[in-house]
């Protein structure tokens, strides 16, 4: 008998209880819930769901019941023979990033990635809300460089290899994404751009090439987004990063932004190299933390 069952987008509205904590703290959510990004909602009932997995173009969460138990053996075997080979919701992913609300889930890891081929790293994100202040960038902005918006032509145009690998994604988000980016000589150094749009919310995110960082250029971005989305009705602008990650954390308060709260995930790379990679700074920066 069936354990698992996919929603249909036209019928999301049933999940929506069964995902209502997790909404209010994360905007993907509701993002999926309203139809506003692509993604896959798995519950173990269509018309009375206990327990719930949902699939984003980025993160994955799982709500409800944690101990039923033959919705966690189907969602087993579904994570295991689509979603770890690459099948999301619209394209191919290259990682797993689960998050669920506090630790409930956290007992059935184990049973849900144990025969994976290399085991999940733990990581904490800190989510935080732009509340007051806009910085005047341009006097911050050192000399060489420019500040322009952000789109998909000017994307297209980057060189890929030397491409800030964080706007590639942008290239994909048509006429709805916004940003903005430093160049220098022709080329994006820097770029802030949204990532999420469910008015009025979004999410905003920067990454800067090493080679430019240390000159505010991640200050001056997201600056320039910020403004741009308020001067655009969204009221909500959401940051969020792992917690230790200190110069994503530097970048948003400095730019108005208050953290919020803290959420568990749990996330794991198809890529070996990269995913033992990260398990290997995950541990230095927890050694960091400690020490």
């Amino acid at each position: 008998m069936t354990s698992i069952f996919e929603l249909p987008a036209t019928e999301f509205h049933k999940a929506t209880r069964l995902f209502s904590d997790l909404a209010k703290l994360h905007p993907f959510v509701t993002a999926v819930l309203k139809k506003d990004e692509p993604g896959r909602i798995f519950v173990d009932d269509l018309n009375n769901p206990q327990s719930g997995f949902m699939s984003t173009k980025e993160v994955q969460f799982l709500a409800g019941d944690p101990d039923n138990a033959r919705f966690n053996q189907a969602l087993k075997h579904l994570l295991r023979d689509t979603i770890c080979k690459g099948i999301a919701p619209q394209t191919t992913i290259d990682e797993v990033d689960l998050t669920f609300l506090n630790d409930k889930w956290e007992h059935q890891l184990k049973f849900l990635f144990g025969d994976w081929r290399w085991p999940p790293i733990p990581s904490r994100g800190v989510h935080y809300l732009w509340q007051e202040g806009q910085l005047q960038w341009q006097s911050l902005l050192p000399d060489g460089y420019t500040i322009q918006p952000l789109n998909a032509c000017k994307v297209k145009a980057q060189p890929g290899k030397e491409m800030p690998f964080a706007i590639k994604p942008f290239v994909a988000f048509g006429v709805d994404g916004f940003g903005f980016c430093a160049l220098h000589n022709g080329r994006i150094v820097s770029s802030c751009f949204c990532d999420l749009i469910s008015k009025p919310s979004c999410e905003i995110g920067v990454e800067t090439d090493p080679n430019h960082r240390r000159q505010n250029l991640a200050t001056i971005t997201t600056a320039a987004t910020v403004a741009y989305a308020l001067d655009n009705g969204f009221t909500n602008i959401w940051w969020i990063c792992d917690v230790n990650n200190m110069g994503s954390i530097k970048t948003a308060v400095k730019n108005g932004f208050k953290e919020q709260f803290q959420t568990n995930s749990y996330f794991f790379i198809l890529d070996e190299a990269e995913h033992r990679r990260q398990v290997n700074e995950h541990k230095r920066n927890f050694s960091t933390i400690r020490s």
